[in-house]
């Protein structure tokens, strides 16, 4: 598994293999990806409870080791991954679609970018994912709170974000996985256009 997830990710970084992600194990699982061998050792020992060697803890760590079943899912679905990206760098199609629709898309700034998620901003959100929900289709808000309100900050007294709070009260995800057939993706479009179209005419 370390040697394949060389060839994937080859600079630092953080991944996540929860079964939601574009490369997902069955449960909770991730890996950190580094070129600095001192940061590597360092991370290794945190994993394991800071543990130097057996039963030798030098610093204090954690219990965060990937199991042998997870590893071995993710091994196999590995070699999918290329398709899989493939796959969802087609579903993007919403952009061109969802033009002129009096919707917020996120612009295309990398043509390689791998889509896990496809978020959209309605100043009418709530109304538009109740409309949907009503023809079948769902969706996600991601993320409701921003970070300067959440409860754990707020004894450091956080500045507010007025661009979070635009951005949280207005984001919906849409449906999005590799899988997903052309006609789907239309059929999401249509509802999202029936329901801006039956709100200007009742504004």
């Amino acid at each position: 598994m370390r040697r394949q997830a060389r060839r994937v990710v080859r600079r630092r970084g953080r991944l996540q293999f929860l079964p939601t992600k574009n490369l997902g194990a069955l449960g909770d699982g991730g890996a950190i990806t580094t070129g600095d061998a001192a940061l590597a050792a360092k991370m290794k020992r945190i994993r394991n409870g800071g543990q130097t060697d057996r039963y030798h803890h030098g610093e204090m760590g954690v219990n965060s080791r990937l199991d042998e079943m997870q590893a071995a899912i993710l091994s196999a679905r590995l070699p999918l991954l290329a398709g899989w990206t493939a796959a969802r760098g087609r579903t993007p199609a919403y952009r061109q679609l969802l033009a002129g629709a009096g919707l917020e898309v996120p612009p295309e700034c990398d043509a390689g970018h791998v889509y896990h998620l496809f978020p959209m901003l309605s100043t009418r959100r709530d109304h538009l994912q109740a409309a949907l929900r009503a023809e079948g289709i769902e969706t996600l808000i991601h993320y409701p709170v921003p970070i300067p309100r959440q409860p754990a900050l707020q004894a450091q007294a956080p500045a507010m974000c007025p661009e979070a709070d635009r951005v949280c009260a207005q984001v919906l995800s849409l449906p999005m996985y590799p899988a997903m057939p052309d006609a789907d993706v239309h059929a999401v479009v249509a509802a999202i256009r029936r329901f801006v179209s039956q709100a200007g005419n009742h504004e």
